[in-house]
Order: C-alpha cells, then structure tokens, then sequence
C-alpha cells in the first residue's frame, strides 16, 4: 500500500485588520506592506482578523492560526481603555481595540506567537495594563518621532534615530544577532508608552529614553512588540529582516508543535 503524506503546508499568520468608514460604508482593511513582509519576510501565509468578532469566535481562530500581527495604523487607542482624555483631533477605532486587546489575551494564554508593530504594541502595553503618553515628541528633551508628511511615503519611513538594546528579550535578541552599531530605525509615532504594564520588559529604547521595543515576561512563545515599522524595509534592512525572520521561525515551531 502506498503511504500518503499530508501536505503540510506553511505556517499561517493572523492579521487584525482596521475599521473605517469610506461613503458610508464599513470596512475592513489591511495595509499591503504588512502582508508582503510576513510572506516573503517571515516566510507565513497570512489571514485577515475582521474587527468586531465575539471573543470566543476570536478564540477559536486560534485553532488554526500560528501566530498574529498587530499592524500599525493611522488610529489611535482610545484613552478610554487606560484612563485618559481623548484630544478632539485623535482619530480612533474602538472596533479595533476590543479586537486587538481579545486576540492579544488569547494568544498569550495559547502559546500563539505574537509580533506588534507601532500601534501595536500600544495595544500590548494597553492590554496588559500600561497606559500612553498621548504626544511622546513633547518635551525640550526629546526627539520629534512623528513623520514629515510633505515628505513622499518612502521617505517619511526613512531611519532616522538610533535605538539601544536593553534586557534580553525577543527583539533585544534580534538587535545583537544582526551585530550593527548603530542600529538605527524610522520614526513614525505622536503616541508612546507612559507607564510599562507590569507584564512587560523594555527590549530597546531611543536615545531620548522613550521605549521603542517590548517582549511579554514569561511568554510561551514569542512575544514582543517593536514602535517602529520593520515592514517598510524588510527586504532591506537588517533589523527588519531578522525581526521577521525570528518572527516566522516561531510561527512555524508553533505549527510543528500542534501537529
């Protein structure tokens, strides 16, 4: 008898996606450059996460998803969900927090790797029980991390400011594998982290003291969160490339390991 082989296929990796209203009509969506950078960067399928599931829908994708994405985006985390006031200018999407903070607690609790970028790993910090500084560029002491948009988009993502590894987490890890000084990054952010959930470890830092990296104390897998956009140079850059590459390594262990 002829013995068959399961096709056992690539890992496949959940992206949350945004919630706008464009003529009056709700959409879902997804950035492009995230999903090229998971597939040709780290190696995973990818699968949109529609905003506004039950938690226990959100649950169950987890059943077949070996790893998630928390993208950036032009929104912000509503203050609400960590006791602040919400400037009248502020863009928010609460469909997406309550996405985001359900899939961020599942995944934890699972062992599902998880990589945030941006506001993503706001939604981490907010999640966990952090909260956020609402314009992180205030302050004679601090550097401008917001974007100059009279720029062209590719050059609003240029590296800009140099980071420094702290600790020993995910992307610490992956700043010292790539064996660069400096390791510079681009700086797309009004937001930032203001108080650090408890939960979370500091992986890298700007030189103005404001953290760009985190990892999850104690995750089963990997787990981490960088403030800059590592999928706008991931096919360049050496940061970016490992950032993804350790990401989907994770992702496909995790496949290994339900199998």
């Amino acid at each position: 008898m002829t013995k068959v082989v399961a096709n056992r296929g690539p890992a496949i990796v959940g992206v949350v996606c945004d919630r706008r209203i464009e003529d009056g009509v709700a959409l879902d969506t997804l950035r492009v450059r995230y999903l090229e950078a998971l597939h040709s960067g780290a190696g995973v399928v990818s699968l949109a996460i529609p905003t506004g599931l039950p938690v226990h829908d959100l649950k169950a994708s987890l059943s077949v998803l070996n790893g998630v994405l928390l993208t950036g985006a032009a929104s912000n985390v509503a203050p609400s969900f960590y006791g602040g006031i919400t400037a009248p200018a502020h863009t928010l999407d609460t469909k997406r927090d309550e996405t985001s903070f359900s899939i961020i607690a599942a995944a934890l609790s699972l062992g599902v790797p998880l990589l945030g970028i941006c506001r993503g790993l706001q939604e981490l910090n907010v999640a966990l029980g952090g909260t956020l500084e609402q314009n992180i560029s205030k302050g004679d002491d601090r550097l401008l991390h917001i974007e100059d948009l009279t720029l062209p988009r590719d050059a609003q993502y240029t590296l800009r400011h140099e980071i420094i590894p702290d600790g020993n987490g995910c992307i610490a890890q992956c700043i010292r594998q790539i064996q660069q000084t400096p390791v510079l990054v681009n700086s797309l952010h009004r937001q930032g982290i203001a108080c650090l959930a408890d939960d979370l470890a500091v992986d890298a830092r700007c030189m103005d003291g404001v953290i760009e990296a985190v990892s999850v104390k104690n995750a089963r897998a990997f787990a981490a969160a960088v403030q800059w956009h590592p999928e706008w140079h991931y096919d360049k850059d050496a940061l970016s490339r490992e950032i993804f590459r350790a990401f989907g390594d994770a992702c496909r262990h995790h496949l290994e390991k339900v199998r």
